[in-house]
C-alpha cells in the first residue's frame, strides 16, 4: 500500500505493539516482509500468551529498529535463551520490561542451561530501567548479571514470587550500585514460609511468620526513592528494611512500605491483650521508635501505607494507633482502601 518508504506510516512510527506475534509473523512472510520498516521505531512491546503452546520465532523482530530504546516482553512459549539473544539485538537499548511466565516456559529445545559465552562487542548498556512483573526474574537477572559489560540500570522494579528472588535482587541492586536511584520491590509470596495462626479470643487473631530474609542496600549508594510492597512478610522484615538505610545514602529521599493490614496484630478496644500478643506487640512498638528516630534524624520522607478492605477501617485505624502510636499521629501513616 505504501512503497514509496517516506510516506509510509511505518518510517514514521516510534511505537510499535504487537500482539498474537506467531500470527504477525506469518503474516509479514506472506506479504514479502513489511516488519522491517519499522526501523525508527524507539518502543516495542510483544506480547505471546494466547497461542497453541507451540514454539514461536522473534527472528523477523531480531534488530529491525536499531534505535530501539525500550523493549517490553510477556512470553510464555519461548526458552530464556531465546529471548535473551533477541533482547540483546538492540545495541541501545536502555529500558527492558520481561515477564516470561517460567512455570509454563517452552521447553522444545531442551533443558535451558547456562547462556553460552557472549562474543558480541556491541552489547547495550541499559541504562534506563529494568521491570520483571513476573516469574522470569531468575532468568533474565541470570543473564544480565552475566554480561561482561555489566549493567547500568537507573531504576529496579522486581516482583517477587518466592524467597529464592531475594539473592538475585540483591546482585541486581549490588550490579547496579554506581547508578541505581530508584528501586520498586514487591514480595507476592505464595506460601514460602510456615505461618501460625493463633486464636488468643474469639475476637482477636495476629499471624507470626517464622524466619527473615536478609536485606542489603549498602552498595546502592545513590539511591533517590525506594519502594517496598510486601505481600507476606512481618514487622521484623519492615524494621530491616530501615535499618538497611545508612547515613551513606546521602541522596535518598523518599521511602515509602506498602504493607495489607492482615500483618497486624488487631488490638481491638476492649479486648484483653494477652502476654503472647503482648511480644507481638512490641515488636512494633519498637518499629514505632525506629520510625520515629529516622524521621527526626534525617530528611527523607517515610511513609508506610497500609491496605485494607473498607469494613475492617475503623479496626485496622485502631490497631495502627495502639501498635504505632508515635508514627500515627505524626502523619507518617496512611490507611487505604
Amino acid at each position: 500500500m505504501f512503497p514509496d518508504p517516506s510516506i509510509s506510516p511505518a518510517c514514521h512510527a516510534k511505537t510499535l505493539s504487537v500482539s498474537c506475534s506467531d500470527v504477525v509473523t506469518v503474516a509479514d512472510a506472506q506479504a514479502g516482509g513489511w516488519i522491517e520498516g519499522f526501523s525508527h521505531v524507539l518502543h516495542l512491546k510483544v506480547d505471546h500468551l494466547y497461542g497453541d503452546g507451540s514454539a514461536v520465532s522473534l527472528l523477523v523482530f531480531r534488530g529491525f529498529s536499531p534505535i530501539l530504546k525500550s523493549l517490553h516482553l510477556n512470553f510464555a512459549p519461548l526458552s530464556p535463551s531465546q529471548i535473551f539473544d533477541f533482547i540483546l539485538s538492540f545495541p541501545l537499548l536502555e529500558d527492558l520490561t520481561a515477564s516470561l511466565r517460567e512455570g509454563s516456559v517452552y521447553d522444545g529445545d531442551g533443558s535451558d542451561g547456562p547462556s553460552p559465552a557472549i562474543q558480541s562487542s556491541n552489547l547495550p548498556r541499559f541504562t534506563g530501567s529494568l521491570e520483571l512483573p513476573g516469574e522470569g526474574i531468575t532468568p533474565i537477572s541470570r543473564r544480565l548479571l552475566s554480561l561482561p559489560g555489566g549493567i547500568h540500570f537507573r531504576k529496579l522494579t522486581l516482583r517477587l514470587s518466592k524467597a529464592e528472588d531475594f539473592s538475585l535482587t540483591m546482585a541486581l541492586v549490588e550490579g547496579c550500585s554506581h547508578t541505581l536511584e530508584s528501586l520498586d520491590i514487591t514480595y507476592a509470596a505464595r506460601c514460602t514460609s510456615i505461618c501460625v495462626w493463633v486464636r488468643v479470643s474469639s475476637s482477636i487473631m495476629f499471624l507470626v511468620e517464622l524466619g527473615s530474609i536478609s536485606f542489603n542496600l549498602s552498595k546502592a549508594t545513590k539511591l533517590r526513592d525506594a519502594v517496598f510492597r510486601l505481600g507476606s512478610l512481618t514487622v521484623e522484615w519492615v524494621t530491616m528494611v530501615l535499618q538497611a538505610i545508612t547515613p551513606k545514602h546521602q541522596d535518598l529521599e523518599h521511602i515509602s512500605i506498602y504493607m495489607p493490614s492482615y500483618m497486624l496484630p488487631p488490638v481491638r478496644p476492649g479486648v484483653r491483650i494477652t502476654h503472647t500478643v503482648e511480644g507481638i506487640v512490641g515488636q512494633w512498638l519498637d518499629l514505632d521508635r525506629l520510625l520515629v528516630q529516622f524521621s527526626e534524624s534525617r530528611s527523607i520522607r517515610l511513609r508506610v501505607i497500609c491496605g485494607m478492605l473498607g469494613k475492617y477501617e475503623q479496626n485496622t485505624k485502631h490497631s495502627i494507633g495502639c501498635l504505632l502510636p508515635v508514627a500515627a499521629g505524626g502523619g507518617m501513616i496512611d490507611v487505604v482502601e
